[in-house]
């Protein structure tokens, strides 16, 4: 897992003990609401969106995690009880550490511990923009900025996009339909913007694409 990288060996020891690979089918879920946390989760294969509800008592996606992320930290080091609720994107496989474990393992590694705190402030900053596109944006500026953001979080050799989970979800982390999305989807395809298959997604004119989340495009 990437931000375990520079953990001394006594560290990683800790962490193990007790960790273990858990695998979940499809839509399966990882933690409800209202559970108490057990423990971090890493992503080892797959894919798990967060879950939340939305004003209507609708469920939305909040977040999607890939493979090499990790969820469930504000339940490790809170001890309350979960607001939100994860489920499996397809099969996944995950990695559980003990709650117990991954505290024992933070009050020994500074190095670790900054490295969650910062992992965790980067989530934050990205909910927030994403609540702003969301909030203000049409539909065409949430779609751009999400798969530009996908483009520089996880680039490729072959510059392409492969959604991390199915385009339902995507939408719904959008606050969209999933018949806008298609709809933004194909204009850009027709507007030579992108050329998509399936999930993947190749961006022919990433300049046209910023373009669309400049605030000139906004209004």
């Amino acid at each position: 897992m990437p931000i375990l990288r520079g953990c001394e060996d006594q560290v990683l020891e800790v962490l193990a003990r007790g960790a273990q690979f858990v695998r979940f089918a499809s839509g399966a879920s990882v933690f409800e609401r209202g559970s108490m946390p057990t423990g971090l989760y890493f992503v080892h294969d797959g894919a798990v969106r967060l879950m939340s509800l939305c004003l209507e008592g609708r469920p939305k996606v909040v977040e999607i995690f890939e493979p090499g992320g990790m969820f469930g930290e504000i339940g490790v080091f809170t001890g309350q009880r979960y607001r939100t609720w994860t489920q499996a994107i397809g099969a996944a496989v995950l990695i559980h550490v003990p709650r117990e474990q991954m505290l024992a393992a933070v009050q020994v590694d500074n190095a670790l511990c900054n490295r969650m705190l910062a992992a965790v402030c980067a989530r934050t900053q990205r909910l927030v923009d994403a609540i702003s596109s969301t909030a203000s944006g049409t539909a065409s500026v949430r779609v751009a900025s999400y798969l530009l953001e996908q483009s520089e979080r996880a680039p490729r050799p072959d510059t392409c996009i492969v959604l991390p989970a199915p385009k339902r979800a995507i939408a719904s982390l959008l606050n969209l339909t999933p018949e806008t999305l298609s709809r933004v989807l194909r204009n850009m395809v027709e507007e030579g913007v992108l050329t998509v298959g399936g999930r993947r997604i190749h961006v022919r004119d990433k300049a046209r694409l910023i373009a669309m989340v400049s605030p000139g495009a906004r209004a």
